[in-house]
Parts: structure tokens; sequence; C-alpha cells
């Protein structure tokens, strides 16, 4: 018989907000008893909804394991007074509980793709996403299409906390500004989020006599805000990109038909591996200063063959769509291995798309990242690169931002933990060959310490692809 725990008058509130609100968000400080109070809710729920599917996500599979399954989880079902071999079953590999009634809590990290497949092969009553200032949203998005279980008399749930980043996380977005944090478009059912603030003060009666007052009320800056007083830092003034040049398709194409004989056209790819991948295909004419950004594609865990789809999609929709008389490109890519899962799963590298697929790739020159940033910075926010509204670019440069420290001091270097824009790498990997320091001054460079890429494209095969492409009404 499952016992009530005692619960701060905080906790309580938490606890309702959970179960009226099918979206609930619990944001505060350090040792607010968010996490505690979460897992009764989830125990509660699984004891009185017969067959009920709960996950329980952190990003990495050895922080759940070590927090929430080792930690939290048991102190939990001790205190409600349930039982192994009694009330319920624990496996420790896969870090599962079921309980007597046929309800299973799966505690999981989203850092292994064999995990992660596991998991999207599954359907949920409820997600709970625990520490969710590590999750982009790509994952979150995926997760959710997962919140489908069908249980009598249950509306499932999905529930999120975390110690509060930036206004510009996708958790603010969603439950305070009410908009899709890709779209920007307003949610349609806003009255199913609920947010509640949860401070460790709330929490003073579980916590050590002096914890408040020696480890967290000294914090200063950034630090302060997010662990002692449970507050989003605003973004004014981090904001990378403020584009200028955004156009929609016509005018481009007002604009490339009188340049038919003189367009260029150039391409990066960001190949991801927790994040995305990004293909970017841009089109210039030397010695004018716009240049226009005309195919993007972004998708998270794609196969090697899926990608390859994508970028042909993409070299034969330009081919079909743009007026000019030469539409060869290269495609600026990094060349280090990215492997997904355990040793021997599939690789995804720059020299297999060039070898094996035969893709016009060529090594992307990588260095000075910071100075890429600041020069891609001018050419967006100056409007000499077009780009398309509301595409995946133009909604990334709405959400990178600059690093703020602790002490308030902003630093010119991307806040990867706030929004790790997959696109912009795409988008640099190909500009370095349009700036002077990327297509003059990296020729005479020596080499850096990275691996090898791929042989560079000989002129043999490189007259093929542009033969191919001049006299083929497909692409390969």
């Amino acid at each position: 018989m499952m016992k009530p725990i005692v619960l701060t008058a905080k906790q309580e509130e938490a606890f309702k907000l959970i179960l009226t609100k099918k979206n609930t968000l619990l944001y505060g400080g350090s040792r607010s008893g968010k996490t505690f109070l979460t897992i009764d809710a989830l125990i509660t729920i699984a004891l009185k909804v017969d067959g009920a599917r709960i996950l329980i996500a952190r990003r990495y599979a050895t922080d759940v394991r070590a927090s929430i399954w080792k930690i939290t989880l048991p102190m939990v079902l001790v205190a409600m007074d349930l039982h192994p071999g009694e009330d319920y079953e624990s496996n420790e590999q896969s870090m599962t509980v079921t309980l007597f009634n046929g309800s299973t809590i799966i505690c999981t990290g989203l850092d292994d793709k064999e995990r992660v497949d596991k998991i999207l092969g599954q359907e949920y009553a409820v997600i709970y996403i625990n520490e969710s200032q590590d999750i982009p949203w790509g994952t979150v998005n995926t997760l959710k299409t997962r919140l489908s279980q069908k249980v009598m008399k249950f509306k499932n749930r999905f529930i999120c906390d975390l110690n509060p980043t930036s206004t510009n996380h996708w958790t603010y977005r969603l439950w305070f500004d009410s908009v899709h944090p890709e779209s920007r478009l307003p949610l349609v059912n806003p009255e199913s989020y609920g947010a509640l603030q949860m401070n460790p003060q709330d929490n003073s009666v579980n916590l050590p006599e002096d914890y408040i007052e020696a480890e967290l009320a000294s914090l200063v800056g950034n630090a302060r805000e997010r662990f002692f007083l449970g507050e989003y830092t605003n973004t004014t003034g981090l904001k990378v990109f403020n584009p200028t040049g955004l156009y929609d398709w016509p005018a481009f194409i007002e604009w490339a038909r009188t340049r038919q004989g003189v367009l260029r056209f150039t391409a990066g790819l960001d190949l991801g591996y927790q994040d995305a991948d990004a293909f970017a295909i841009f089109a210039y004419v030397p010695e004018e200063k716009l240049v226009w950004l005309i195919f993007e594609h972004k998708a998270r865990r794609e196969t090697m063959e899926e990608l390859v789809h994508a970028i042909r999609d993409g070299m034969a929709w330009v081919r079909a769509n743009v007026p000019a008389r030469d539409h060869s490109l290269r495609i600026y890519a990094e060349t280090a291995t990215l492997r997904y899962g355990h040793e021997g799963d599939e690789k995804k590298t720059a020299s297999m798309l060039h070898e094996v697929y035969g893709l016009p790739i060529e090594r992307a020159y990588k260095r000075d990242k910071k100075l890429g940033i600041e020069l891609l910075q001018d050419v967006v926010n100056s409007g000499q690169l077009m780009i398309p509204r509301g595409g995946p670019f133009h909604l990334e440069t709405d959400q990178t931002i600059w690093t703020r420290e602790i002490d308030g001091t902003i630093v010119r270097k991307i806040d990867d933990e706030s929004f790790h824009p997959d696109m912009m790498d795409a988008v640099l990997y190909p500009f370095r060959e349009l700036w002077s320091y990327g297509e003059v001054a990296h020729k005479s460079l020596p080499e850096g310490p990275e691996p090898p890429g791929p042989p560079t494209i000989d002129e043999t095969f490189l007259q093929k692809f542009h033969d191919h492409m001049d006299t083929s009404n497909t692409v390969w």
C-alpha cells in the first residue's frame, strides 16, 4: 500500500500543476525539490494508471544513472513504502522499474543512438525531461511525437524541469512567450501549458541549516540568477545576428535572370552528431557584394543515404529552379569522422561522401572560427547575405547569442548551451571561400592538426562533374 509523502507547500502546488496541465515546467534555483516532487508524481501516476509507460530522460546516460536511478528514484520509492519484489521489480541494466499493475518507469540518456532508437520505438503516457537546459529543441520535438500512448481515463503529460538559462531557451519560448521555438507561430493550445517557479527557500525544511546562506546566497552574476534566484537571464544585447537581408523567392529570381551568364554557386555541409546535419547552397556573382542563400536542409539523426539523398535533391532543385548557364558547385565540408552508436556502427565522413557517393566535396577551412563568426555577423547584419524569410537559418539567427560570463561580461563566443546553431557552420564553410582570408590567405598556410581530409578533387573529376551537370536532366 502506497504511503503519501509529506510535501512542502510549493511541492504540493507543483503536484497539482502536473495533474491538471498537459505540459508542465518546473523552474528555479538549486535544491528546490523539483526532481524529488516530479518523481513522486510520476510514481503516483504509474500506480493509478494501469499499464502506463513513463519516460525519464536526461542528456547523458551516465548522469541519469548517477542521479535519478541511483539516488532520487530509490529515495522516493522508500518514502512511499514501496518494496522490491512485492510492489515492483527493477532492472539495473535497462534502468526500468515495473510496477505490479504493469506500469513501467524507464530512465534513459539521449546520448546513444541504439538507446534513442529503442525509445522512439515505444509510445509513452508521460515524458519527463530532467535538466532540460541540456537538451536541444530538435531532440525534444522528436521525443514529443512519442507522447502518444492511449491509456483509459488519462491525458498524457509532458514535464520539464531546469535551473533557468537564457530567455532564448526553448522552454522560455514555449511556456512564457507561448510560441513554437522554431516557427515562432503562436501555440494552438497555450492553456495546456503551466509553469511554476520553485526556489531553494521553498525547500529549506529539507536542506542543511546553512546551505542557502553559505552555498547559494553568496553567488554572483548569472550563477546567482540561475541557482539562487531561479530566474531566466535576459538576452538583450546578446544576439549575434540581426539580419536585414530577408527575401522571398520572387526577389531572387528577378535578380538572377539578368545574371544567368555570370551566376555562380557554392555550398556548405556541416555533419551533425548530437546536433543536426545542415546543408546550404548559395548563389553569387564574382565582384558583386550580394550573396544569396537559396537552398537549406537541416535534419537530425539522418543515415548516410538520407543525407546523400537530401544533398542530391538540393542540387537538382537548384538546377530546376534557378536560371543559370552553369549550375556546377563545390561543397565545402568538415572532414572529421562522426561515429554513431557503438564501434562498428555507421560512420559519416566528408571523404565517404566524396569517394563513395561521388559528391563534389572540398575540404573546409576551419581555423579562426571566431573571426569567421564575426565576419559572418557583419554580412548578415549589413544585408550582404540575403536570407530566405522563415527558413532554418533565419530562425537560427533569432536564437544565436553570445556567451555571458558569471560577472555579466559579454564574451564574443557563441553560447552553445543556450542554443546550438546547426546551420551556421554550413554557412561559414563556403563563405570563407568568398572572403579574402579564406580564398587567398589560407592557401599558403600550413595544415593544422586536424585529421587529413579527402583528397583534393582533380580537374579530370571536376570536369566530368561539370559536363554531367551541363548535359543531364538528373543530378547524381
